[in-house]
């Protein structure tokens, strides 16, 4: 009996000292940066996905209760996040954490003007994981990355010309033509374009346009659509272009499904025109 218990607390000593070992030996589990994915963008917002490697090298596992960050744009503080989740590193294992990062882009270019100018923003994400460790309690470990996000701008559509093929009492036959413009460094794709213009407040086009348009990065093109108008159509603007009035008020409307060709950029955005001006034929 006295040797079986002389066997056990010698097992237990043993075990302890094993224990005092570990601890002396405990380290800090290292933070990583992987990669950055872009999960979705369109011309209004996009969403980031950060991933960071955690390794705990102890022979024991280890908990995260913890992680905070910060994003920055041109180097101003932009978002700030706090995630209180709790994980578990196994021991002498790695793993994976995201972090997401939201952004909408008019909130951006309120808060740095200077990024509505530019094809791409710099952006900077500092990272804090906080651990419960035996041995060591509380610890922080931080981590940050830094890169260039691209900016899709807005197409722009506009009235580039009228012609008038043929003019009469009756009315007349004009061709109405578009001009859009692509000012990113990539290429979209139109489709479904419909167009809405009034003329000194008369409607005189209602149509979508059959065609998908395809520009290339910095590429604009010229959509010419051909117009009938009968005289009723035309009201008092027949009799204006026939007395030679070649000054008229113009209030462009219409939507387009568009397309990038850029990564994280799925599906179409529908976006819509507005333009009013005053056009003068020659």
């Amino acid at each position: 009996m006295k040797k079986l218990i002389f066997t056990v607390l010698i097992l237990s000593f043993l075990s302890g000292c094993n224990t005092i070992k570990d601890l002396a030996n405990v380290q800090k589990p290292s933070v990583r940066y992987s990669s950055m994915s872009i999960e979705d963008i369109s011309f209004s917002d996009v969403t980031l996905i950060f991933d960071f490697d955690v390794t705990n090298p102890n022979s024991f596992g280890v908990s995260a209760d913890q992680y905070q960050y910060e994003f920055f744009i041109n180097g101003n503080e932009f978002v700030t996040g706090i995630q209180n989740e709790k994980f578990r590193i196994a021991n002498n294992s790695t793993t994976t954490i995201q972090v997401p990062v939201s952004l909408t882009f008019s909130e951006v270019f309120e808060t740095v003007s200077s990024v509505a100018r530019q094809d791409s923003m710099a952006y900077r994400l500092s990272t804090e994981v906080r651990f419960d460790i035996a041995g060591l309690g509380k610890q922080r470990v931080p981590v940050s990355t830094q890169g260039e996000l691209p900016i899709p701008k807005m197409p722009r559509i506009e009235l580039n010309s009228f012609e008038v093929e043929d003019l009469s009492l009756m009315g007349a036959d004009l061709v109405a033509a578009f001009r859009i413009e692509n000012p990113n460094p990539f290429g979209i794709s139109f489709a479904n374009t419909f167009y809405n213009i009034e003329v000194n407040g008369k409607d005189w086009l209602n149509t979508t346009l059959e065609r998908n348009i395809n520009l290339n990065g910095s590429e604009s093109d010229l959509i010419t659509i051909p117009i009938r108008l009968n005289s009723s159509q035309m009201g008092s603007v027949l009799m204006d272009m026939l007395r030679g009035e070649t000054e008229f008020e113009y209030h462009l409307t219409g939507s387009a499904e568009v397309s990038a060709d850029i990564k994280g950029f799925t599906g179409m955005d529908t976006i819509s025109f507005d333009r009013t001006g005053t056009y003068r034929m020659d």
